[in-house]
């Protein structure tokens, strides 16, 4: 689960439509409910991993500037890209016989939806497709940790395997020196390109998603982070 991620993003003219200038900043998001939910990833040594779930949403709307009528403020969902795996690996290392830490890295091809505040159409924008500067990019982590033991009462779950939970919160962190696959290099980026706090998922109530104040802030689109098994 996110608890919140400051995400710089650059999105070119041709990326948003005719007569909008460039969007450039870094945005504040959280985490927003997966549809459908699901668990963690499976544990092991060092293993080959792919991100199968992402949903985050901008913590408040973000101005698009333009001479046109797409001119105006967006709510901010990303999700995985529908048209690219994001690829990656995680290394687990035993502290005890129920714990430890673990590094991962990753390629990170995410899909962006510009949701129009006051209704409309959205604008999507998939890096898998589309080449949007900075992508796919490059996130790592070192340091977290996890435990067979879960950390809250009712966390988020696999069911495949035993499953292993985050026991600290655990940054992942993308810098603009460690981009080395992106299609279209950034013209603006800042040193620090990401930096993501995530701690261990877990069910507030039986079968329901949480409320948000926002009344655009729904549900990511069904399917945007499809598995395919």
């Amino acid at each position: 689960m996110t608890i919140r991620s400051d995400q710089y993003i650059e999105l070119a003219p041709d990326l948003l439509g005719p007569k909008m200038k460039v969007f450039s900043e870094k945005i504040a998001m959280i985490g927003a409910p997966l549809n459908p939910p699901l668990g963690n990833a499976e544990d092991g040594k060092t293993v080959k991993s792919r991100l199968v779930a992402f949903a985050n949403v901008s913590a408040a709307p973000i101005l698009l500037d333009g001479d046109s009528a797409l001119a105006g403020y967006y709510d901010l969902y990303a999700t995985l890209s529908p048209t690219r795996d994001s690829p990656g690996e995680m290394t687990f290392h035993f502290e005890t016989d129920t714990s430890g830490y673990f590094k991962s890295i990753a390629e990170f091809w995410p899909m962006f939806e510009l949701r129009p505040l006051g209704g409309g159409r959205s604008i999507f924008i998939d890096t898998g497709k589309d080449k949007v500067p900075g992508f796919p990019m490059n996130v790592g982590q070192s340091g977290g940790r996890w435990s067979f033991e879960a950390p809250v009462k009712d966390p988020v779950r696999g069911f495949r395997t035993r499953q292993l939970y985050y026991e600290n919160v655990v940054m992942i962190t993308a810098e603009r020196d460690g981009q080395v696959t992106a299609e279209r290099k950034m013209e603006f980026a800042p040193p620090v390109l990401a930096a993501c706090a995530k701690a261990q998922a877990q069910f507030l109530s039986a079968g329901t998603i949480g409320a948000f104040g926002r009344n655009n802030f729904l549900e990511t689109q069904r399917g945007a982070n499809f598995i395919d098994e």
